[in-house]
């Protein structure tokens, strides 16, 4: 209970991050950290219905659309994630035009990296006009503008994604270089330092007293040492021990609190860092037990469909697929006792008569000239059942049709594996030995 609370807590200072950023329209920030959150807690809600509000503001429908539904999925009592898709519902010509200007992006991408850029940028344009804040859109027509050095369009675009998330890192990068080649970088950094700069004196700056007493130089310099000499004994005598004091004692009651602090975050850190560590192990685990479990569970559909695609050829009379089917499916990987049976009700009916009818099949076929066709029949029958006639026939097949070597193999298997058989004597003469 207390690790589940503890990343209940961790997920709702990412949210509250989270909805910060948003607030100040820093939308990439607050999706990074609305995604920890929800990798912490998936049940938190408001994250992931704020991270779908974002999603619909930059012009990414269709993820917005799924992060409502799988909140309403998750938790669907008093889910605010209800209205937004009510409302869309209630308006299907958002999804319509979302969907053509998917569509629209996914051409002028197309026609950009086919060098058709006359006919990408016109596309942009037609999909801004319908989404203006499609950010995506914005930054690749930027990005196509400043391969025509149109500097002055790029950057307009730029801003317009910027207004809409103001910290967009890819539109901060491409703003950085089209000022630079523009020279607007040059211009701000010269008011900032202006900025920052002492103001000249000007003349009415000056204020010049009506009558000015007549002093000798000396007398000048004299006051002026004098001067200096009493500031600085004021200074040290009195203002600087005080001051030294007094600035001692705020550095320790800083340090103090400064150490406090470090102390404090190390062990919320160390928490952290373990809490995260644990998650991550169990997180680890269940992808692994998932992924055994879609493996296996692909594997017994792959079984299942075969099975029933032999049978329904076995049925129709499609004796040829049946076995094709057949010889390719690997047995050894067929485990469940279900499974079993029915292999093994295949089986019998093939190593029983459908061995047999593509051996005749295919002297059938050898009789009217086929000798491909009827090479493929008796290579199935084999494949089915080893029987020593029908290897012999496959075998003097071959070697009529000039593949010797294939058939002295089969010949020596046939005497090897069958002895007995009156093929043997038959395969031995046609061997030549």
């Amino acid at each position: 209970m207390k690790y589940d609370i503890t990343l209940e807590r961790i997920a709702n200072c990412y949210y509250n991050l989270g909805l910060e950023r948003a607030r100040l329209r820093d939308l990439s920030g607050a999706a990074e950290l609305l995604k920890k959150s929800l990798l912490f807690d998936k049940y938190q809600k408001d994250a992931r219905n704020l991270l779908g509000l974002i999603f619909f503001e930059c012009g990414e429908t269709t993820d917005a659309l799924v992060q409502w539904v799988i909140s309403m999925n998750l938790l669907p009592q008093d889910n605010i994630a209800d209205y937004y898709l009510d409302e869309i519902q209630r308006k299907p010509a958002i999804l319509k035009i979302c969907s053509e200007n998917v569509k629209r992006y996914n051409q002028a991408l197309d026609y950009a990296q086919n060098n058709n850029e006359d006919l990408a940028i016109m596309q942009l344009n037609r999909v801004i006009e319908d989404r203006p804040n499609y950010i995506k859109a914005h930054i690749l027509l930027a990005l196509l503008y400043m391969k025509r050095e149109d500097w002055v369009k790029a950057g307009r675009s730029l801003y317009k994604v910027l207004k809409i998330d103001r910290n967009n890192p890819k539109a901060l990068v491409l703003m950085d270089e089209v000022k630079q080649n523009t020279g607007r970088k040059e211009v701000e950094q010269s008011r900032l330092k202006n900025a920052f700069s002492h103001r000249k004196m000007i003349d009415d700056d000056v204020l010049v007293p009506q009558e000015v007493k007549q002093i000798s130089p000396w007398m000048v310099v004299i006051y002026i040492l004098t001067g200096v000499v009493l500031a600085l004994f004021s200074f040290y005598l009195l203002v600087l021990p005080a001051h030294i004091k007094k600035q001692n004692v705020l550095n320790n009651q800083e340090m103090i609190s400064y150490t406090e602090k470090l102390d404090q975050s190390n062990r919320e850190y160390a928490s952290l860092k373990e809490d995260y560590e644990a998650l991550k192990a169990k997180y680890d685990s269940t992808y692994q037990q998932v992924q055994q479990y879609e493996n296996a569970n692909a594997s017994f559909m792959g079984q299942y469909q075969s099975l029933n695609q032999i049978e329904a050829a076995y049925n129709s009379g499609d004796v040829v697929t049946a076995a094709t089917l057949y010889t390719s499916l690997d047995s050894s990987a067929i485990t469940d006792p279900t499974m079993q049976s029915r292999l093994q009700n295949i089986k019998s009916y093939m190593e029983g008569n459908v061995y047999q009818t593509l051996a005749n099949m295919g002297t059938n076929e050898w009789n009217s000239g086929n000798l491909e066709q009827a090479l493929k029949y008796y290579q199935l029958s084999i494949a089915i059942r080893q029987e020593p006639e029908n290897m012999y026939l496959y075998a003097r097949l071959q070697q009529a049709m000039g593949k010797t070597e294939d058939a002295n193999k089969l010949f020596d298997q046939i005497v090897g594996e069958h002895p007995d058989s009156p093929y043997a004597e038959r395969a031995r003469q046609a061997r030549g030995y």
